[in-house]
């Protein structure tokens, strides 16, 4: 059986890959947000730093109490292993002999890659569910409920290991499993697993909210996709309702244009979340800080945050 620690162990590689209400699975409300289900994606803290080999659930922990975030959608990226750092360091010290630097051809980035991947596998295959229940208390002690878990499945994941990420998010207390984008032959081996584990599913592509496959599938519904689009958040929330999942609070520019600070895009975030609050939607409405910020990862999610707080006061 390989641990965390094998997967930092190897030598140059990284991860190859990158009304129908949603129930509340112990779900909490911001007490400042008027009854709207605020919280945030932990992808908000992606560039926190990484210990190779270990998750970093307890460094997410202290930036999300900061902010005052209740719930999340945590992503498999957290809970599991990060891979070596292979990106440029810093130079060599001075000395007399130069120090020969080897440069990684494709065909060894590819074959890392693959022993990561394989690692990882045999990671989720073996770790037992009792750990992932340790983490939902973990969570949970700090006063943060799990709404979602994200996983991106790439085209080597097999049927077990799709099982066994369901059954991960289900004893960490999430209620659906955010999928993203994959393609339509990942999505229909999706379909059974969801039902086998009374687990939703959701989706990234906002346009496939007339024609999903089954119940079982949902749309998470990033507000910023919607804007870059050229769509009406506020419309697009009104007629498909009943198929939201989550929303994921971004602010970007229309025109396929890029994310900024919150307020300073084209998305009417007020708007979207005046419309939730007016309506009462059960879904939980989630920040992304995904644009490039002057602060830390904290500061800027406790900055939308503070932004979506404000919005609804």
């Amino acid at each position: 059986m390989y641990t965390r620690r094998d997967i930092g162990k190897v030598a140059f590689g990284g991860f190859a890959v990158g009304g129908a209400a949603l129930r509340a699975f112990g779900a909490t409300n911001d007490s400042a947000a008027g009854g709207v289900r605020l919280g945030a994606t932990t992808w908000s803290l992606r560039d926190l730093p990484r210990v190779p080999g270990k998750d970093n659930v307890d460094d997410l922990i202290a930036p999300l109490k900061a902010a005052g975030v209740a719930e999340i959608d945590l992503w498999s990226y957290n809970t599991e292993p990060a891979g070596p750092n292979f990106g440029p360091g810093a130079p060599p010290p001075p000395a007399a002999y130069p120090v020969k630097v080897h440069h990684f051809t494709p065909e060894e980035i590819a074959e890392a890659n693959l022993a990561v991947r394989k690692l990882l596998l045999d990671y989720r295959l073996s770790t037992p569910m009792s750990h992932y229940e340790e983490m939902r208390a973990r969570f949970a002690a700090a006063g943060i409920s799990i709404a979602a878990y994200t996983v991106k499945y790439d085209e080597v994941v097999s049927d077990e290991e799709i099982d066994v990420t369901f059954r991960q998010a289900k004893a960490l207390g999430a209620s659906a499993v955010n999928a993203g984008n994959v393609p339509a032959a990942i999505v229909s081996r999706l379909a059974p697993v969801a039902e086998k584990n009374q687990m939703i599913v959701s989706l990234t592509d906002f346009s496939l909210a007339s024609s999903l496959p089954s119940k079982r599938f949902r749309i998470n519904a990033d507000v910023g996709a919607i804007t870059a689009a050229n769509g009406s958040p506020v419309a697009w929330i009104q007629e498909n309702h009943d198929v939201i999942s989550q929303l994921t609070i971004k602010d970007r520019r229309r025109n396929k244009g890029k994310n900024e600070q919150f307020g300073e895009g084209d998305t009417p975030i007020q708007d979207v979340l005046r419309l939730v609050k007016a309506k009462k939607y059960a879904f939980p409405v989630l920040a992304e800080y995904e644009y490039l910020g002057l602060g830390t990862p904290a500061e800027e999610l406790q900055r939308c945050m503070d932004y979506m707080r404000a919005a609804l006061a």
